[in-house]
């Protein structure tokens, strides 16, 4: 064997180390995201920690609207109570689906993600979410991970109340399905949505520009786009009609 033929089998061998400790460091690289349909409700699976997307809406609904989203955005919160609007407007003929999107440089939107995911182990995601826009200023600047856990717990207390179990929420914190969960939900709109700020909107996968809004309220913008997708799919369009309770005179 000649010097040429163990320097290749040299670097060969170190190429492949390499790429072994750059895998175990990046374990998104084991996910073949290319498998995944983000249009559409994800399932729980083990390259997500076994938690599904969270959903609410009418299931395999028409027109599906997804949101990547960071839990310390600011932009997020003024969002949130607009989706929700939509969301009791059109709530039975259209799906919605939240996804976390941590920046980076936000100290801590991940661990906000994960106190969301640990409320929704005791089924109030939804509530957590709202509730950690809502309370925003109270956690956005702690750093000391004690401090900000018992912010984010007393938080899940006032979401859950007498079925909030605080010290499993502590735990699951720190839960590595958990923390499965908000990187596959990350590197997926990363890199099939192409996300690159938050909050970021799809109908149907086409990505909604709100930052064209214009002096427009941007939950009009979106409502328009929901009517097109309805009408296109032969469904009602518009919010809800109230039935109005008569009163006996």
């Amino acid at each position: 064997m000649n010097k040429t033929t163990i320097a290749i089998i040299i670097a060969l061998l170190l190429g492949l180390g390499g790429l072994a400790v750059w895998t175990s460091l990046n374990p998104d690289a084991k996910i073949n995201f290319n498998d995944y349909d983000t249009t559409k409700a994800i399932a729980a699976d083990e390259n997500n920690g076994n938690i599904g997307d969270h959903y609410r809406g009418k299931e395999n609904a028409e027109v599906i609207l997804v949101e990547y989203a960071d839990l310390q955005c600011p932009g997020c919160a003024t969002m949130m109570p607009k989706i929700t609007q939509l969301y009791e407007d059109y709530g039975d003929r259209v799906g919605f689906i939240f996804r976390s999107y941590p920046i980076e440089g936000h100290q801590n939107a991940r661990s906000a993600s994960a106190a969301a995911e640990a409320a929704g182990y005791q089924g109030f995601y939804w509530e957590m979410v709202e509730s950690m826009y809502d309370n925003r200023a109270d956690w956005i600047s702690i750093f000391d991970t004690e401090k900000r856990t018992n912010v984010y717990a007393n938080i899940f207390k006032e979401v859950a109340g007498d079925k909030a179990d605080v010290e499993k929420f502590k735990s699951d914190l720190s839960d590595s399905n958990i923390q499965k969960k908000v990187d596959f939900d990350k590197a997926l709109g990363k890199k099939r949505d192409k996300v690159t700020a938050t909050p970021s909107i799809y109908l149907n996968g086409e990505a909604i520009d709100i930052e064209s809004a214009g002096d427009r309220d941007v939950k009009d913008v979106i409502e328009d786009k929901i009517n097109e997708k309805l009408k296109a799919a032969g469904i009602e369009t518009g919010p809800a009609k109230k039935t109005e309770e008569k009163t006996e005179e």
